[in-house]
C-alpha cells in the first residue's frame, strides 16, 4: 500500500502568521511597505515632520540660552549702574571733603571699567553679544526664522564714557547720565524677555505639533499587540486545523486503498 504524504498548507496562511511574528518582534505593523503602502507614506512624512520640528526646537532653545547669557550679563551692567548711581549722590553732599570725593570717584571708575568689561566679555560660544560685536542673530526654525537683537552696552553707547563725581557739580552731570543709562537698559532687558518669550512660545508650539504628530505616527505604524496576537492564534488554529485535515483525507484515502487491493 502506497503512503501518501501531507499536501502543503496554503503560503497565505504562513504568510499571514509570519507577518503577525514580524509584527510583534519589531512592534511597529509596518516593517516593508507592502504591508502598508499608503500608511508608509503618511508614516515618513510624518517622521520627516517630528525631526525638523525636533531640529527646530534644539536651535530655538539654543537661542534661549544665548538670551539668557546676554540677560546675565545686563544684569550685571545694571548693578554697577546702581552702585554709581548711589556713588554720584553720595557725592554731591556738601559734608564732604575733596579726598573723601576722590576716593568715592575711584570707585565711580572702578565700575565703570566693570561696565566695559562685562560688554566685552559676555559671550555665547564665542558670539559677543553686548559690544556691537553681534547686533543680530538668526534662529532657524522649520519654515522660517527668528531674529535676536543685541544691544550695544558699552559706556561709549550707554552714554557714560568721560564721566566723574570728583565735585558737586560732575556728580550732578554723572546722574544725568545715569539715569538715561537705566532708561537704556530697561529697555534692552525688556527685548530680551520679548525675545525669550516669544522663542518659548515656539517651543511649547512645536512640542504640541510633535506630540499629536507622534500619537497620529503611532496609531498608523505601531503594533497593536492585543489584535496582533488574536490574529497569530487563529492562524495557529486554521494550520492546525488544516493539517489535520489533510492528516484525516490521507487516512480516508489510504482506507479505501486497502479495501480495494483486498
Amino acid at each position: 500500500m502506497a503512503i501518501e504524504s501531507f499536501g502543503p498548507i496554503p503560503a497565505s496562511a504562513y504568510t499571514s502568521s509570519l507577518s503577525s511574528v514580524s509584527s510583534m518582534a519589531s512592534g511597529s505593523q509596518i516593517n516593508q511597505s507592502s504591508d502598508n503602502p499608503a500608511g508608509q507614506a503618511v508614516v515618513s512624512t510624518l517622521t520627516s515632520q517630528i525631526n525638523a520640528q525636533d531640529m527646530a526646537s534644539r536651535n530655538a532653545n539654543d537661542g534661549i540660552s544665548m538670551i539668557q547669557t546676554a540677560d546675565a550679563g545686563s544684569q550685571a551692567i545694571n548693578n554697577s549702574l546702581l552702585r554709581m548711581n548711589e556713588l554720584a549722590i553720595q557725592a554731591q553732599n556738601g559734608t564732604l571733603n575733596s579726598q573723601q570725593r576722590s576716593m568715592l570717584n575711584q570707585e565711580f571708575q572702578q565700575n565703570l571699567e566693570n561696565v566695559n568689561s562685562i560688554a566685552n566679555n559676555t559671550s555665547f560660544n564665542g558670539i559677543n553679544l553686548l559690544n556691537a560685536d553681534t547686533s543680530s542673530v538668526d534662529i532657524a526654525m522649520t519654515d522660517s526664522s527668528s531674529t535676536l537683537n543685541f544691544p550695544n552696552m558699552t559706556i561709549d553707547s550707554l552714554g557714560l564714557s568721560g564721566l566723574d563725581i570728583s565735585n558737586p557739580a560732575n556728580a550732578g552731570l554723572a546722574l544725568q547720565g545715569l539715569n538715561l543709562a537705566n532708561e537704556q537698559m530697561l529697555n534692552n532687558r525688556s527685548q530680551f524677555g520679548a525675545q525669550q518669550n516669544g522663542l518659548t512660545s515656539a517651543v511649547n508650539n512645536m512640542s504640541n505639533q510633535n506630540l499629536n504628530a507622534l500619537s497620529t505616527r503611532s496609531q498608523i505604524s505601531d503594533t497593536d499587540f492585543a489584535r496582533a496576537i488574536a490574529e497569530q492564534v487563529r492562524q495557529s488554529i486554521l494550520n492546525e486545523s488544516t493539517v489535520m485535515m489533510q492528516a484525516q483525507n490521507n487516512q480516508s484515502r489510504g482506507n479505501v486503498l486497502q479495501l480495494l487491493g483486498s
